[in-house]
C-alpha cells in the first residue's frame, strides 16, 4: 500500500468514526411515529405525543415580537402548551437538571430546569390561529419551541421532534 492510499484510508476511517456517532445523536428515534413529539430520558412515562393529545392539555396563547429569526419579523400569536405541563405529565424524575429540545434536522438547545418552569416557555402548534405546517411545506412546525422572553428568538426551535429530560 503506497503512502497516498494509506492516508486516504486513514481519512476515510476517521470520517466514519466521526460521522456515525454524530448521526446517531442528532436524529430522532427511528421508531418514533411521524408527526409526534417524543418525550424521553429521565421521565417515568416516556411517550410519543400526537397533536390531538397535545391539544387536550391546557392551552395557552402568547403574543410575541420576533426580531431577526426564521419565521419572519413582527408580532405573532403562538398557541400551544407550556413545557412544564408536558414534562409534569411525563413525570420527570426529581434529579432532573436540564431538558434538551431537538429538531428534526438535529439542531437543538438545552434549557435548565428553572427555565423550563417559566410559563413563557412552551411548545406551539398554531401561529396566528392557524396550525403550523411542517418544514418540508415551508412552515415552522408542526411543533415549535417558543421562549417568549428570548428577545431575538435565538433559542427557538422549529420542527421539534424530541424532548429529552436529563
Amino acid at each position: 500500500m503506497n503512502k497516498t492510499t494509506k492516508i486516504a484510508f486513514i481519512v476515510f476511517i476517521t470520517l466514519i468514526i466521526a460521522v456515525i456517532p454524530l448521526y446517531y445523536y442528532t436524529h430522532p428515534d427511528i421508531a418514533q411515529p411521524k408527526g409526534t413529539l417524543q418525550i424521553k430520558g429521565a421521565v417515568d412515562q416516556p411517550t410519543n405525543l400526537t397533536l390531538t393529545e397535545l391539544e387536550a392539555y391546557t392551552v395557552i396563547s402568547t403574543k410575541v415580537t420576533v426580531n431577526g429569526h426564521q419565521g419572519g419579523n413582527g408580532n405573532f400569536t403562538y398557541t400551544g402548551v407550556t413545557l412544564v405541563e408536558i414534562l409534569n405529565r411525563a413525570q420527570i424524575q426529581s434529579d432532573t437538571t436540564s431538558v434538551y429540545i431537538q429538531a428534526s434536522d438535529g439542531y437543538g438547545t438545552t434549557l435548565t430546569i428553572e427555565e423550563v418552569q417559566k410559563p413563557s416557555v412552551f411548545i406551539a402548534y398554531k401561529k396566528d390561529g392557524t396550525m403550523m405546517s411542517s418544514l418540508s411545506e415551508g412552515g415552522e412546525g408542526p411543533f415549535r419551541l417558543i421562549i417568549a422572553d428570548d428577545e431575538f428568538s435565538q433559542r427557538w426551535i422549529r420542527d421539534v421532534v424530541a424532548i429529552e429530560v436529563k
